[in-house]
């Protein structure tokens, strides 16, 4: 006798558009450990999510189906760049959420806002680092006003890139240095590599 075929409902499918929606995009292997690889691939063929193969690996993303599911109106398809931002966005977050942080993630896009005792912490992830005038721009538009306390910044940057970025913030040669502990500098280790974070401050 032949196995049965397993019938999904739309609604099945709710759960993992939910986390995907969480930040926008969500790692293959990581769908496949929380949701099965069996409710994943019938996603795929529902055309809930798909998937698209990036320099960090499967990422998978919403299609109109899957954003209709969880309220999101309109198509979007995003570029690699931006699935690879969320993923690290993602990283961090899931980072703070074990430490025991309650996150926001709904005041401000594409950003995780906590507050640890009464330091309240803006944390912003980008797979490739930030330019310098954005950083001061940001640091003069959130900082300096007082909106927050400290900005945590997380990228994919080597050691040696990061240094290079931190020695242009902390130490210019020309401009007023920021501050190291209101603009911190964090690295992740890209997916498939053992998950660390370094925080740099000199």
């Amino acid at each position: 006798m032949s196995d049965a075929v397993r019938v999904y409902t739309t609604a099945a499918f709710a759960p993992l558009a939910s986390e995907i929606k969480r930040f926008g995009a969500l790692l293959w292997d990581e769908a496949l450990s929380l949701f099965g690889e069996e409710l994943v691939t019938h996603a795929l063929r529902r055309k809930v999510c798909t998937v698209r193969d990036t320099p960090v690996g499967k990422v998978l993303y919403l299609l109109h189906q899957g954003r209709r599911l969880v309220g999101v109106t309109g198509s979007f398809t995003p570029t690699d760049a931006a699935l690879m931002d969320d993923v690290c966005l993602r990283q961090a977050a899931l980072k703070l959420e074990e430490a025991g942080f309650d996150l926001d993630l709904r005041s401000r896009k594409q950003s995780v806002i906590y507050t640890d005792g009464d330091r309240k912490v803006l944390v912003l992830a980008r797979h490739a680092g930030y330019s310098f005038a954005a950083l001061r721009r940001l640091y003069h538009a959130l900082i300096e006003t007082g909106e927050y306390s400290e900005i945590h910044l997380y990228s994919y940057l080597d050691p040696e890139a990061l240094g290079k970025l931190a020695r242009t913030l902390y130490e210019p040669v020309t401009s007023k240095p920021l501050d190291p502990q209101r603009l911190q500098l964090h690295r992740l280790d890209p997916p498939g590599m053992e998950a660390a974070a370094t925080q740099i401050t000199d």
